[in-house]
């Protein structure tokens, strides 16, 4: 009976441990879906709120306008990977995950009320370094927590659940664009990225323990 009290004992701060990692990877999960779901709300609209919306906007402009995202993306990735590298513990990724996702729920808020192509560039400037610091961080935390022999699995119930995820913010966001107009779909969906960043900060309490 000693024995059988010892052994659970020692098992306990493994199990609590495999718990932690699970919750994180919940939370995270759930962040993503979120996020990137109200982006892909968002997707639908966008092209067609810039060319109605925008001062002499064309189908080009919109082209330039992720461009941008994509190539500011590129240079910023670097530096703020190493920024991350130069902190110890995950608290550091904790509010870059936090601060992504608020600010990126901002500027599409912002950017719904945008009237000239400048603003749209800029918009997306900031996306874009916005866009890598939500990956870096994301992908440090949900990577550093998945439980040893599981990361198939664990990788693919995520997959899974964002696909699933992605796929119906997708047809919410023609529905609404279509009920409600372009505008609204980038205000409502930069609500979304806001609500979203609460989750991250959930993680804060394990990954103190």
């Amino acid at each position: 009976m000693e024995v059988e009290k010892s052994e659970l004992n020692i098992s306990n701060p493994v199990l609590n441990a495999i718990d932690k990692r699970t919750s994180i990877v919940k939370i995270l999960t759930a962040n993503d879906v979120t996020v990137w779901g109200a982006d892909a709300f968002i997707s639908v609209a966008l092209a067609l709120f810039v060319v109605s919306s925008i001062e002499g906007a064309t189908v080009l402009n919109v082209g330039i306008a992720l461009m941008i995202h994509r190539i500011v993306g590129a240079v910023a990735s670097v530096p703020i990977g190493r920024w991350f590298d130069k902190h110890k513990g995950f608290i550091d990724e904790v509010y870059g995950l936090t601060f992504a996702c608020i600010s990126a729920g901002f500027v599409y808020i912002l950017l719904s009320f945008a009237t000239q192509v400048w603003q749209l560039y800029v918009a997306m400037f900031f996306l874009g370094i916005i866009a890598v610091t939500n990956f870096a961080s994301w992908r440090i935390l949900f990577y550093s927590n998945i439980e040893k022999g599981r990361l198939g699995q664990t990788v693919g119930v995520y997959q899974m659940l964002f696909s699933f995820g992605i796929g119906l913010f997708l047809v919410v966001g023609g529905f609404a664009a279509e009920r409600f107009g372009y505008r609204w779909v980038l205000m409502m969906g930069g609500l979304i990225m806001v609500f979203g960043s609460i989750l991250p900060l959930m993680l804060r309490g394990y990954l103190k323990k």
